[in-house]
């Protein structure tokens, strides 16, 4: 067998292959053999019908078993004595040339052909050692704590309505506004609830300063080119506003009875335990980020194409499940035809999606990285304890639901990131 292999692209081949007339011979013999031991041919004994009335009958099937038992194999034999990696069955009807109905098939004749194929190409994983990814603990200050306390104070404030004052400064008013340039409208909402403080457009509070439950006022402000509200910036508003509501925020007080409130013991026992939600939250963000840096990082360090086809399926898939998340349901979805604009958007993260997959398989190749049995069972046990349910029972939830895998790829990946990190190089910060 004659092979020529032409590269048309770094994933994408032109296989040219020569079968030779000696092992076309052969395939004929046993083709001939096989139906003259088992036709029965009116005016002959089975077995015994010459070999000129049997090629005669039994043309287009001998004919038929010499393609199906020569080409299959020699495309299957250059592709691994060549190590291509295929990414899809070639598709003999568009992909071969001839094509099977136009190949010339005859004994004492070689068979040629050439067919087309989509491969993996060549990629050049770097060394993980020249990446950079920050390192260390994260650092979450008493401050941060305190912080996050008051916000906590703030959703729990209480507000009671003021009838027998104006409105003042720190108050919260409810009131209905309306907001035009000439014939632009800006703004049109009733019952819009806002504080009247250095947060809320200074220009409008001025005028709601002073107004009382019930109170209706028409103003005009002139707003500069670089005002905040982009929408205003550079105009003359028109506003009407109609007060319906003034408020004063409670806080409540932040001790032990609060803490109560909240399921803790005391104060120290529920500050306790945001620093330890804060500190889990910062190593999941910087968690996050170091993914996201490595990934980076590898796209840029290793250039490779992606064939076109697995982009354009890849990105069918992404659109599809945006789809789904913006309320389409998922037959809808599913069997929706892919608009080739809307494909586009999806284009690059398709791509680099894919080359990811493909980098992180080499590496965790190198690694040796593998999920054991064990890993399964303790990823389980996590998660039925997050959801307080009993782990033998939860298992057997997921694998009727089919999670299982889906947990084995999470564990992969997590060791995979693993990995990367500890090889990389710490990410030096520039301390001005």
């Amino acid at each position: 067998m004659k092979v020529d292999i032409e590269d048309i692209s770094s994933c994408k081949k032109l296989l040219k292959i020569e079968i030779s007339s000696e092992d076309v011979n052969a395939e004929f013999e046993k083709a001939f053999e096989e139906v003259r031991t088992k036709a029965e041919i009116r005016g002959f004994r089975k077995g015994k019908a010459p070999r000129n009335v049997i090629k005669m009958r039994f043309k287009d099937y001998i004919r038929a078993e010499v393609i199906d038992n020569l080409i299959p194999p020699a495309f299957e034999k250059t592709a691994e004595e060549a190590e291509l990696a295929i990414l899809r069955p070639p598709n003999t009807a568009g992909n071969m040339k001839p094509s099977f109905d136009e190949m010339s098939v005859n004994e004492n004749e070689p068979i040629s052909f050439e067919i087309t194929v989509d491969v993996k190409p060549e990629i050049i994983v770097p060394d993980l050692e020249q990446l950079e990814v920050e390192k260390g603990d994260v650092n979450v200050s008493k401050e941060d704590v305190d912080a996050y306390l008051e916000r906590l104070v703030d959703d729990r404030a209480e507000f009671t309505p003021v009838e027998d004052r104006p409105v003042q400064k720190g108050d919260y008013v409810t009131v209905d506004v309306s907001a035009k340039s000439g014939d632009e409208i800006l703004i049109d909402e009733d019952e819009q609830t806002f504080e009247v403080g250095e947060k809320s457009i200074a220009e409008v509070v001025e005028h709601i300063l002073g107004m009382n439950t019930d109170d209706e006022k028409d103003f005009t402000v002139s707003f500069p080119e670089d005002h905040q509200s982009e929408n205003m910036a550079g105009k003359e508003v028109n506003f009407h506003i109609k007060l319906i509501k003034i408020m004063e925020k409670h806080l409540p007080a932040l001790d032990d009875d609060f803490a109560k409130d909240l399921g803790e013991d005391d104060l120290e026992h529920l500050t306790a335990k945001l620093w330890n939600q804060l500190v889990e939250g910062a190593r999941e963000a910087q968690r996050s980020k170091q993914q996201e840096d490595l990934i980076a990082q590898l796209l840029e360090k290793s250039e490779f194409e992606v064939p076109e086809f697995m982009i354009k399926e890849r990105a069918d898939i992404e659109m599809k499940v945006d789809m789904i998340k913006a309320g389409r349901s998922v037959p809808q979805a599913v069997e929706s035809e892919p608009d080739e604009q809307e494909l586009e958007k999806y284009r690059s993260s398709a791509t680099d999606d894919i080359r990811t997959v493909w980098l992180f398989d080499i590496i965790a190749e190198s690694e040796e990285i593998e999920v054991s049995d064990e890993e399964i069972d303790e990823g389980v046990r996590e998660l039925a304890q997050r959801v307080d349910r009993d782990p033998v029972k939860y298992r057997k939830l997921m694998e009727d639901t089919n999670r299982i895998d889906g947990l084995r790829a999470s564990i992969w990946e997590r060791k995979v990131f693993d990995a990367m990190i500890e090889k990389a190089a710490t990410k030096r910060t520039l301390i001005i």
